[in-house]
Order: C-alpha cells, then structure tokens, then sequence
C-alpha cells in the first residue's frame, strides 16, 4: 500500500474530479452558470490567498503577464464548460468530450510552438475522432448544445494546457494556481452580474453543493493533487489522470438516470483507449 500511496492519492483525485460535475449540476438547478463559477472560484482564491502572499509580492512584471496571460484562458475554459454544462444532457458523454484536451493541446503546441509531435499522436488522433463521430452521429451529425460547448471549452483547456507549460515554468505554482482561480472567479462574477437574472432566493441545499465543489473538488482536490504526483511515477499518474471520465460517466448513470447506448459507449471507449494508448507513449520510449 505504501509503495502505491501517491498513485492512490491521485485515484481519490480522480474520484474528486467526477464528483464536481455532479456538484456542479446540481448546483445549477439553483444558480445561474458563470455566477455560480464566479462564487466557487473567488472563495477559492481567497481560501489560496493567505499561503501564496508570500510569493505574489516577489512576483517580476514578466511572471504576472505570464500568470495573467494563462489566467485568461482557464477563464475561458471554465466559463464554456459551464454553459456547456448548463446545457449537458449527459455529464459522463461531456466528460469524455472534455477529456480530448490531452490530445488537442500537442496539436496546439506543435502549431503554436512548433513543438514535435510523437508518432503515436497520429494513431491515437484518429481513434479519439472515431470516438466522437460515435457521440455526434446518433443525432444526425450534429453535437447536442451542451456538447457542443463541451468540446469548445475542451479546445480551450487545451490551449490553457500548452500556454500554461510554455509560459509558466518559472512562476511559482501556488501563486500560479491563485491568480487563475481568481481571474476566473472575478470575470464570470462580473459577467453574470451583467447577465444573468439570479433568484430571489437560493436553497441551503444549493449552497451546499457549492461549498462542496469549493472545498472537496478543488481545494483538498488539487492539494491532494499536488502531493500525489509527488509521490508517484509520472507515467502511472498519467494514466490514473484518465479515469475522471469514467468516473463521471458511472455517476451520471447511477444517480441521473442518464442513458448510454451502445453507440455512445462504444464512442467513449475509443477515446478512453486513445488517451490510454497516449499516455503510455513515455513508458515506452524509456
């Protein structure tokens, strides 16, 4: 048990992810979308502010364009994929659409960046494509809204993936991780005070859900993260990382009554095999 301790650290992780697209959805059935992301991620900026202070006044103006610059992107990441979400006819069949970043973000970086793609991109590609023909053919070639805004906000996490990498290496990543979640708290408040109508009143039930997806799904989540991926070999992370999805696919079925057809499940399974098959290309190549 010891030996695995990270590798189990990282499963819980995983588990954590797929519980916050349930968190999530149960939230929005009392919260507008970009206010509700404007609340999860300004507390957790601030529950982060105190321990990254120390960092952020020795930060160079060329550390917080950095940070900002990648700031804007998860921003945007998080304010699709709760429309997206708002829209979601199904949290497992989004999960798997969003998931395809790890695969979009070597794309992006070799046309950004120029960036070398491995061999085993080309195989994998097509077979996650494959994959999501399956999602978007049941509907006469045409992905529902919620998908739709799903594999927007996935090009996105995968733009947010190649910039945070190129731009981001010498910005310490508590301070990192605090200016992102604040950016994105702040511009989704801001715009949904704009926006968007809130009810006159909300639930403690929702309020729940919300404090939830703020300290279980993120804080402790990402903390878990952090001291997981310390503890065990990248490859094996990696691959444990992949699971969100099937996790979020098991509790759509099993507390949403959501429905997979064959079809939509043999569509998952290709992109589930597609990220396995990628991300062991590092085992292989040691």
């Amino acid at each position: 048990m010891k030996t695995y301790y990270g590798e189990w650290m990282l499963l819980m992780v995983t588990m954590l992810a797929a519980l916050s697209w349930l968190f999530s959805k149960y939230a929005l059935l009392e919260l507008p979308p970009a206010g509700f992301i404007g609340v999860r991620f300004f507390i957790a900026a601030l529950l982060f502010l105190p321990f990254a202070c120390p960092q952020l006044k020795h930060l160079s103006n060329v550390q917080l364009k950095n940070a900002l610059t990648v700031g804007i992107c998860f921003s945007l990441f998080q304010f699709l994929w709760v429309q997206g979400m708002n829209h979601a006819e199904n949290i497992g069949e989004g999960a798997f659409i969003v998931s395809l970043s790890m695969l979009l973000a070597p794309l992006i970086s070799w046309t950004l960046f120029r960036h070398r793609l491995q061999y085993m991109f080309w195989f994998c590609l097509p077979l996650a494509g494959g994959g999501l023909f399956l999602l978007a053919s049941e509907t006469g070639l045409a992905f529902s809204q919620g998908n739709g805004l799903f594999l927007l906000s996935s090009l996105m996490l995968a733009t947010f993936f190649v910039l945070n990498n190129q731009f981001s290496k010498s910005v310490p990543a508590l301070s990192l991780a605090t200016i992102q979640l604040a950016m994105a708290g702040l511009s989704c408040g801001v715009f949904s005070l704009g926006f968007e109508t809130w009810p006159q009143t909300v639930s403690g039930a929702a309020w729940g859900w919300v404090a939830a997806n703020i300290f279980l799904a993120t804080g402790f989540r990402y903390l878990l993260q952090a001291i997981g991926q310390r503890r065990s070999q990248i490859t094996n992370a990696a691959i444990i990382m992949i699971l969100e999805p099937v996790w979020a696919l098991l509790l759509g079925v099993a507390l949403l009554s959501e429905v997979i057809t064959w079809q939509k499940a043999l569509g998952c399974f290709l992109i589930l095999t597609a990220l396995f098959v990628y991300r062991l290309q590092p085992q292989e190549q040691s």
